[in-house]
């Protein structure tokens, strides 16, 4: 399984010295054999949908990649266990520079400061090649909802979980105490 979940390729892989000034546009769609992997892949029943349009354009010495995945999931419903369709639509922004992160390569206890309220960190790759395939189904998979509920799916009252004030280790002393 583990062998043929790595042979999934969308055929995203660009050249990134062959880009052209005007970018390149870079369509992926997938069959139902590409689909049924990746429902592997993102450990859901089914992926009947899964497509992404981006363009890659040049930018500072690497691309940015733009445009849009999209998609369809199911997945069991956490409260009845029913299938649940999650349609996916998510925006593509990222953008792509050579070379290696510094913050990453800094030794063990070094201090690292990264500012949470700026843009989003650039990913950095080597070589030639970037795979905007990765890059759609990482977004993909970012979007699915962790805790599908079906509409109107409620848990009943007495099966909402346990007391988390008996299950504290107070009330193990409590019980532990004399009147």
């Amino acid at each position: 399984m583990t062998r043929r979940l790595q042979a999934l390729d969308l055929d995203g892989v660009i050249q990134v010295d062959k880009i052209p000034g005007a970018g390149r546009t870079v369509k992926i769609t997938t069959d139902a054999e590409q689909r049924e992997m990746l429902a592997e892949r993102f450990k859901v029943s089914a992926v009947p949908a899964f497509s992404a349009d981006l363009v890659a354009s040049r930018f500072r010495g690497g691309i940015q990649a733009k445009g849009r995945v999209e998609g369809m999931v199911v997945q069991p419903c956490v409260v009845t266990g029913d299938p649940v369709e999650q349609a996916i639509s998510e925006p593509v922004d990222r953008v792509f520079l050579p070379g290696h992160d510094a913050a990453s390569e800094a030794t063990a206890g070094a201090e690292v400061f990264v500012n949470l309220e700026d843009d989003d960190l650039p990913d950095y790759f080597d070589g030639n090649e970037i795979d905007l395939g990765e890059l759609a189904m990482e977004i993909f998979a970012l979007a699915i909802d962790l805790y599908p509920r079906k509409p109107g799916a409620e848990l009943e009252a007495g099966s909402a979980g346990d007391d988390p004030a008996e299950l504290s280790p107070f009330a193990a002393l409590k019980a532990l105490k004399k009147d």
